[in-house]
This record gives structure tokens, C-alpha cells and sequence, in this order.
């Protein structure tokens, strides 16, 4: 998940204030096992896989749908992610981080995110995870270190402050949107990566070593 998410500033709104008047569609709500379930089905046919495969199921409703649009990821960002929530300006914000998103997911154009173009994301996810990783074993050590990096706390988890510390401290000297994308990152590493908090909102999950590392090895694999 690289800086390469939003370089380009959000649209700019002609009116004040922070409303958006995007329409979204009906935000999927499974539970953590009912995905596990779904994912497990689906990897046996290839059609999706790993922690970004429960991600793609949030954003699309079901492993069977042909994609995802515009509104599907919007809603995402603002209903799961709660991204940029209790911010200035936050309409904007999720327009333009939306947009931006849809900008370098939807390879073809048709206005839809497939499962293979959603994949090609893993990548960026799995560079702020396991930095430098080639294959699953390498994923799950260079995890571990980053997981250490990233806990300052050090009382063995990572929660959202950490996340987008670490992630923002590793971008390049400035970087446009630096808070953004760090704030991206983190929420949706926090989404893909847990599997045992899901009722609990994003912003306020903490990740295991366990589950760092076990999902970077899935991701790598």
C-alpha cells in the first residue's frame, strides 16, 4: 500500500461543508466466519483468496459478484472504513480518495473492480506488511520485523495510531497526502488482517504478530 494510492489532490467541492450526496450501495455484513467460509469455498475454484479476498467480499457483497463499482468502494470507505471520520472536509475527502482508488483499480475501464484487477492491490498492501518479501517464508520474517518496527508500544499489538505512524514515517520526504494515505493503509491493513474483532470498529482493532504474520505469508504465497 504505497504512496502511488493518491498523488493527486482530492476533487474540490464549490460548496462548503463536509456533506456528500454520493449515493452507496447496501454495505455487506457478514460475520468473520461466514467470510472464512465464503473464501475458503471460492479459493478452491481461484476466484479469490487471503486477506484481501475478505476485503474485495466486503466492498462487493458476495465472492460470486463480477465486481465492484464506484458506489460499492465509496460505501466501503465510509460505512467499514470510516475513513477520514470527524475530519474537515470529509465529503471531499472520500470523493476524492474514492475516485482515485477507482482511477488505478479498474484497469479496463468498464466501471467495474474485478477480482483480478482488485488482486494486483495485494502487492501494495503486502510492501507495508512484509517490506521486501519474495515468497511466503520471506513474507513471514520480514512481517515479524516490520510487526516490531511498528509496535512502540510494545505491548505485542498494533493498533491504528501505530499503523499510520509507521506507514506515513516509511513514505517518501514529502509526499502529497502523506496523512491520507498513511490513514488509508492503516484502516484497511486493520479490515484485511483481523479475523477476530469484526464488530468492532475498524479505528479501534489491534492486530496480533500471529495475525501479521500469518497474513503475510498468505498474501506472498
Amino acid at each position: 500500500m504505497g504512496k502511488d494510492l493518491l498523488t493527486a489532490k482530492p476533487r474540490v467541492e464549490t460548496s462548503k461543508g463536509s456533506g456528500s450526496t454520493t449515493t452507496t450501495a447496501p454495505q455487506a455484513t457478514q460475520s468473520n466466519a461466514a467470510l472464512q467460509e465464503q473464501l475458503s469455498t471460492a479459493k478452491k475454484t481461484g476466484a479469490i483468496s487471503g486477506p484481501m479476498g475478505r476485503v474485495y467480499i466486503r466492498i462487493s457483497g458476495s465472492p460470486d459478484a463480477p465486481g465492484f463499482d464506484r458506489s460499492q468502494l465509496h460505501n466501503y470507505l465510509d460505512n467499514t472504513l470510516q475513513f477520514a471520520k470527524g475530519e474537515w472536509f470529509r465529503g471531499t475527502k472520500l470523493d476524492g480518495v474514492t475516485d482515485k482508488l477507482m482511477q488505478q483499480l479498474d484497469k479496463d475501464g468498464d466501471g467495474m473492480v474485478s477480482w483480478a484487477e482488485f488482486k494486483a492491490f495485494e502487492a501494495q498492501t503486502l510492501s507495508t506488511v512484509a517490506p521486501g518479501a519474495t515468497d511466503a517464508a520471506s513474507a513471514r520474517t520480514s512481517a515479524g520485523t516490520q510487526f516490531d518496527k511498528f509496535d512502540k508500544s510494545g505491548d505485542g499489538s498494533l493498533n491504528y495510531g501505530e499503523l499510520a505512524a509507521g506507514t506515513q514515517a516509511a513514505l517518501p520526504p514529502g509526499t502529497e497526502h502523506g496523512d491520507l494515505i498513511a490513514q488509508l493503509a492503516a484502516r484497511i491493513a486493520l479490515d484485511a488482517i483481523d479475523t477476530d474483532q469484526r464488530q468492532t470498529a475498524v479505528k479501534d482493532r489491534n492486530l496480533s504478530k500471529s495475525e501479521w504474520t500469518t497474513a503475510a505469508g498468505e498474501m506472498a504465497h
